[in-house]
């Protein structure tokens, strides 16, 4: 963790910018309000940057680096008043050193309240802001692909599972249409017996013969 403090006239920041370690803020840059002298404060979270700061979903690549801008026209004071900067629409430029550069790094900015801002890298390891804060390289973290071998087992299985399913039926209703041909058959072996009669030469089935007996219409036999 680094942190270092620049004093500078406001009439050269006007002239000249300021360059400050990663820092580059153009001139014709003012501070608001209007003040004599400042302190630039530059702060670097090197390993630490993680514990100060983090982005659900995303992985920090580079340390958070950040300036703060107070009034140093009077060195007694007890406290520094904190200041803004007018750029006139110039932007300050960040640098960063040893970035593998890639088209998912997004430039974060972490404002005081809490809430992060993307912007996209226009130019490899530099980014651009228009005020003070803090800053890092952010790029989106990869999610885990789970592997297709269990769906493929499952999707077979399932199917094997089907055909067997099937087969297994189709044997049952085999099965049960012999059962039911073969019970018919033995009812039919276990039916009446027809006795044989000899008709000329042949032996032939003769059934017993039942003769309805007739009755009257008043109800007695003949």
């Amino acid at each position: 963790m680094e942190v270092s403090i620049a004093r500078i006239r406001s009439r050269t920041l006007w002239k000249q910018g300021a360059n400050l370690s990663s820092f580059r803020i153009p001139s014709r840059t003012v501070p608001v309000p209007h003040v004599r002298r400042l302190a630039i404060v530059y702060e670097n979270l090197g390993n630490r940057s993680s514990q100060y700061y983090s982005i659900s979903g995303y992985s920090l690549i580079t340390p958070v680096i950040g300036f703060m801008v107070f009034d140093a026209s009077n060195a007694r004071a007890a406290r520094l008043r904190s200041m803004g900067l007018d750029t006139k629409g110039k932007p300050i430029s960040i640098h960063f050193s040893n970035v593998k550069y890639s088209v998912s790094a997004r430039c974060a900015t972490f404002s005081s309240n809490g809430t992060v801002d993307f912007s996209r890298m226009m130019v490899p390891n530099v980014c651009y802001t228009s005020n003070q804060g803090h800053f890092s390289v952010a790029v989106p973290l990869k999610r885990k692909q789970r592997p297709l071998y269990p769906w493929v087992i499952g999707i077979v299985l399932g199917f094997c599972a089907l055909v067997l399913a099937g087969y297994f039926g189709f044997v049952s209703m085999k099965l049960l249409k012999t059962k039911r041909i073969q019970a018919m058959e033995r009812q039919a072996d276990e039916g009446e017996i027809l006795n044989n009669r000899w008709v000329s030469c042949s032996k032939m089935p003769s059934a017993a013969v039942t003769r309805t007996q007739p009755v009257l219409e008043n109800g007695g036999f003949p």
